[in-house]
């Protein structure tokens, strides 16, 4: 018999604890980058950095978009089937994996001379070996969340961090290891993170008989090379104007442009904890045969949901901007505002991921082309930005303007797709609601710290957060904005009777 998932789970309920994991992970992360930047030397470090970003970015490709189909796949299967579907995914990933090893490994000194840095050969070739560990891994998040395990999705990140810290950090503080040592250690680590996620993998499956399924290799190619193409060109997105930056502009400008060009990390934890939500349930109501008057319904409360998260943080990001530059970077990149201003009104706009959607129906190749188009604008635009007008600002104004485009587009795609318009597609009273309430609270905000006279970049954040705070809630409170059925899941571990995917009626005001 099919067993019924997520029982007694609320989607706002798995929302929040991604989106927990999301921020542990972060956090985590910046302090292991915190301290070993102190204890190694600036060329140690900056090798084992390129170490993380030949991984990543390389993952990218031999990934081949196969993670999401964990989450689409399992969604539309009975659980007695999803061992099955898992096998068939774990075997691409096994393949996949080796290849990519190889890679490192035989092309280790190639990857070094193209980056200009003798110390990668080395530890390359001891790194080889953690794509084998771990890519048959990727889908342990995704895998817990289809079934509403995702407060085991926390304890598996806490312990993937703790394992790096316990064997790379640790090792380079008490015993100087060296870039050698740190690149090993995370080796080991990936070899723990490894047996923890085989482990995890199956922990949904515990007392259910398995059975074969349908679905073949060739069904989870099909889906995964729509998401393969548009995770290269949102990749070129995201990394074409630190590129041009860094080569045209300058050591400095790039520096400034690294820090204060950031979209807020609040935002895409929201949107990748939502990400992870969404596409298993799209996926198992396509296949219910749901209708769009469904998805509309869906969609527009994650939309409200979201933008209650995000455009707050957004706001007082760009009224507060030079302090915020100023503490976490230091004073000279207080001139780094601006930029950061300018990225974070993209996430005025990016509150929600269109991809979930468009992967469940089908429409892969609309949200392929779209990114598609998206990154030959920006390579076009920013070449000739840096030959015929060079300018920081000038950059981060295109990067900005080309992926609202894409934004758009995806928007206007959606509305199609779902056979409504724009103005039916999105909650816009309810998002104008939460806007004003927040633009209204930090100009309150930054007016009281200007006539208590605070010029110190921490406390003029702290109390502008403070009174921004004060007068937010209550405001957001009149307007229907409840925050405290928000967050109620994630605090008191109880179900809620009003869900973050409201299907029964179109309220999205929840």
């Amino acid at each position: 018999m099919k067993r019924e998932i997520a029982i007694g789970k609320t989607k706002t309920e798995q929302a929040l604890w991604l989106v927990l994991a999301n921020a542990l992970s972060l956090c985590m992360a910046l302090i292991i980058s915190a301290i070993l930047s102190r204890y190694m030397t600036t060329v140690e470090y900056g090798t084992y950095r390129q170490v993380i970003y030949i991984y990543s970015t390389l993952l990218i490709i031999f990934s081949f978009g196969l993670p999401n189909a964990y989450s689409y796949f399992l969604a539309r299967v009975p659980i007695e089937e999803g061992q099955a579907v898992i096998r068939k995914l774990n075997l691409l990933f096994w393949g996949l994996s080796v290849v990519f090893s190889l890679l490192l490994f035989t092309g280790a000194a190639r990857i070094a001379e193209l980056l200009a840095n003798p110390l990668l050969t080395v530890n390359l070739k001891y790194f080889a070996v953690t794509p084998m560990l771990l890519m048959p891994v990727l889908g342990v998040e995704r895998v817990l969340t289809v079934y509403g395990m995702t407060r085991v999705v926390l304890v598996y990140v806490l312990l993937g961090r703790v394992f790096c810290i316990l064997f790379s950090v640790l090792p380079e503080i008490i015993f100087d290891a060296g870039v050698t040592g740190v690149v090993t250690g995370l080796v080991v680590a990936s070899l723990g993170s490894s047996l923890v996620g085989f482990r995890l993998l199956s922990l949904p499956f515990k007392n259910v008989t398995p059975g074969k399924t349908e679905i073949t290799i060739r069904d989870i190619l099909r889906f995964s090379m729509p998401v393969f193409t548009s995770s290269l060109y949102g990749f070129i997105i995201g990394s074409a104007s630190q590129f041009f930056v860094s080569r045209y502009l300058g050591v400095e400008n790039f520096a400034m442009f690294a820090n204060g060009y950031k979209e807020l990390p609040v935002a895409g934890m929201v949107i990748g904890a939502i990400s992870g939500i969404l596409l298993p349930e799209f996926s198992r109501m396509t296949q219910n045969g749901a209708g769009n008057k469904e998805y509309i319904t869906l969609w527009k409360s994650v939309i409200f949901k979201s933008a209650s998260i995000i455009y707050p943080f957004a706001v007082f990001c760009c009224v507060f901007a030079p302090e915020i530059m100023g503490t976490l970077y230091g004073s000279v990149y207080r001139e780094a505002a601006d930029l950061f201003r300018i990225v974070t009104i993209i996430n005025l706009a990016r509150i929600v991921p269109y991809g979930p959607l468009m992967f469940a129906l089908g429409k892969g190749k609309v949200f392929a082309n779209a990114h598609m188009v998206t990154a030959i604008s920006l390579l076009a635009l920013d070449l000739s930005c840096v030959y015929f007008f060079p300018s920081l600002l000038a950059i981060a104004v295109i990067t900005t303007a080309t992926t609202f485009f894409c934004l758009m587009a995806l928007m206007i795609s959606t509305a199609r797709i779902l056979n409504t318009s724009l103005l039916g597609l999105l909650p816009w009273k309810s998002m104008l609601k939460i806007l004003l309430a927040s633009a209204f609270s930090c100009f309150l905000g930054s007016l009281a710290v200007s006539r208590v006279g605070i010029t110190r970049d921490f406390p003029v954040l702290v109390m502008g957060f403070l009174v921004s705070v004060g007068i937010y809630l209550p405001v957001s409170r009149a307007l229907g904005i409840n925050y405290t059925v928000l967050l109620k899941p994630l605090v008191a571990f109880q179900k809620m009777n009003k869900i973050f995917f409201c299907r029964k009626c179109n309220c999205t005001n929840q």
